[in-house]
């Protein structure tokens, strides 16, 4: 008896338990005893981020949400400070409470990741920072996949290895929770989570197996830089030009996507107003426009062209890493249907004579 549960509590060492669905509820509640808890809950026909009251409000079927958890590091509105006349620079608020992130999955951790990169190594953003210190990531591997997904061709799923606080992976009745963290540890220690059996990994590796043979996209990651760089004038850009309408929905719903402006908000009585920082898009006519009028990316092909290249190929010298998941977000929120997997295809001349967003 005294071996048993020996055994049991060195599997909780090793960092594996077991939550019951049916105890899902409480799991949170514990949850929310200490932290504001954000999860995927339904939207009409899609999914978001949402505050969660309870386990009622989690749909963690989703395959992917409308904006990604970006949201809630880096907040589409966001002020940096308030001014007064009389008053003089009012800080903006950094005394935040402690959340969790519930239910991310594998892409959007590793966009999390990078946006930590961006906004905490040579450059601190304090707002980010301040946010991201006080949260905790409980991830949830992907047992399927849905139609625009191929993280699985950028390396950042179905499965995750690491940059999370606890891991859940669906085993039906039961998820498994594996432990990322000291903190993810003091989390299973404080909602009293039972010790996972090892045969669990077995059946967790057999869902995540069954998860991989179901992506329907793929984009090929070998030669990508040499391939960019001797097709930057590929007649597939002057196309793309009379397709896209330059609306920026691709980038505002990119969970890596990090630019941002500065506006100043004054009151009509010019007394008092804030300075707020707002999602930006290279997509948008305005973005590369500087004084006295001139755009350095005026054309519409020039601006995809930016996008992707930024995505693909410039952002690994910046950072370590290319700047897509793999999420398929962009391609499902383009009204035109464009597809960047399609694009490298066709490029690669995959499908020549084929329409580009067929995927």
């Amino acid at each position: 008896m005294v071996l048993a549960r020996y055994r049991l509590e060195t599997q909780v060492e090793r960092g594996l338990a077991l939550l019951p669905k049916e105890e899902l509820e409480g799991f949170i509640l514990r949850l929310k005893e200490g932290y504001e808890v954000f999860g995927p809950t339904r939207k009409g026909k899609g999914h978001v981020f949402g505050y969660i009251n309870s386990a009622q409000h989690l749909d963690l079927d989703y395959q992917t949400t409308i904006l990604p958890p970006k949201k809630l590091l880096h907040q589409p509105f966001e002020t940096l400070f308030h001014f007064h006349t009389e008053e003089g620079v009012i800080p903006g608020e950094r005394k935040l409470p402690r959340q969790v992130l519930f239910g991310l999955h594998p892409c959007d951790v590793h966009a999390v990741e990078i946006l930590d990169t961006v906004y905490m190594q040579e450059y601190e953003d304090p707002f980010y920072k301040a946010k991201r210190e006080k949260s905790l990531i409980v991830a949830l591997n992907c047992t399927s996949v849905g139609e625009h997904c191929f993280c699985a061709s950028m390396g950042t799923g179905p499965d995750l290895k690491n940059g999370y606080d606890l891991l859940l992976t669906d085993l039906g009745s039961e998820y498994l929770v594996e432990v990322g963290s000291e903190a993810g540890a003091e989390l299973v220690t404080e909602t009293g989570l039972s010790p996972a059996p090892r045969v669990k990994v077995v059946q967790k590796e057999k869902r995540l197996d069954w998860a991989r043979r179901g992506f329907k996209k793929r984009l090929v990651t070998h030669d990508l830089e040499r391939l960019l760089r001797e097709n930057f004038c590929h007649p597939i850009w002057n196309r793309l030009r009379d397709q896209c309408l330059a609306c920026g929905s691709c980038t505002m719903v990119c969970p890596t996507c990090f630019c941002y402006n500065v506006v100043d908000k004054i009151d009509l009585g010019f007394k008092t107003g804030k300075r707020q920082r707002e999602w930006d898009s290279c997509m948008l006519l305005e973005y590369a426009q500087v004084a006295l009028g001139h755009n350095f990316r005026k054309e519409r092909d020039v601006r995809i062209k930016q996008r992707i290249y930024h995505k693909l190929l410039y952002y690994e010298p910046q950072f370590g890493t290319k700047g897509c998941v793999g999420c398929g977000r962009c391609i499902e929120t383009c009204v035109k249907g464009i597809d960047l997997t399609g694009i490298i295809r066709e490029i690669r001349g995959e499908h020549l004579g084929k329409s580009i967003p067929t995927g």
